[in-house]
């Protein structure tokens, strides 16, 4: 995947973040190298200890925002910084809850993580 002119939103519903109980991230890396993404403000991951930084839409969801240009500075602390080229993102959910939703059992579980929307 790359990263167009137009950030790629990332939605997660009010109710739907990640269900772990310890702890969750979404981090950003160059496919061809799988090293973490350069970028100057240092920010490689969105993670649940951020969550309070993040700013939440009207309805409480929340959209991660990941571009390689810059973006406006009210919508910079949703931003994760892609390369400009290919890219992955991967998820982690550590001690993922077991109550419904749940990523468990692996692959058949009730939650399943947004859906890219390249704009």
């Amino acid at each position: 995947m790359t990263a167009a002119r137009a950030a790629i939103p990332l939605p997660f519903r009010a109710v739907g973040l990640p269900p772990a109980s310890a702890f969750w991230s979404v981090a950003m890396y160059v496919s061809k190298s799988q090293l973490l993404v350069d970028n100057t403000c240092n920010r490689y991951l969105i993670n649940a200890p951020m969550l309070d930084q993040l700013k939440r839409n009207l309805d409480g969801s929340i959209t991660l925002l990941i571009q390689h240009a810059s973006l406006a500075a009210e919508k910079v602390s949703n931003w994760l910084p892609a390369p400009n080229g290919p890219m992955s993102i991967e998820m982690r959910a550590y001690w993922p809850r077991t109550e419904p939703p749940s990523i468990l059992p692996v692959g058949k579980g009730a939650w399943r993580p947004p859906a890219l929307q390249p704009a």
